[in-house]
């Protein structure tokens, strides 16, 4: 049985003992977001593919190097 925290099995009679991992618990709702990620990045790519995500990246850039 998983822990609806973090998606730790666990025995039916553990589940009042049980205390999540804070780093599983962030692995755990990134695994349910997959999909979202998925397509956010994809829609980031192509942005990126533009000539605007272009200026934008080169702009970016140059304010890094500016703030230094």
């Amino acid at each position: 049985m998983p822990c609806s925290e973090c998606g730790a099995s666990l025995r039916w009679n553990q589940g009042h003992r049980h205390v999540c991992d804070s780093e599983r618990k962030l692995d755990f709702e990134l695994f349910q977001h997959r999909e979202e990620l998925d397509a956010f990045e994809a829609e980031l790519d192509h942005f990126l593919a533009t000539p605007r995500g272009r200026f934008e990246q080169w702009y970016a850039e140059r304010e890094r190097r500016q703030s230094r």
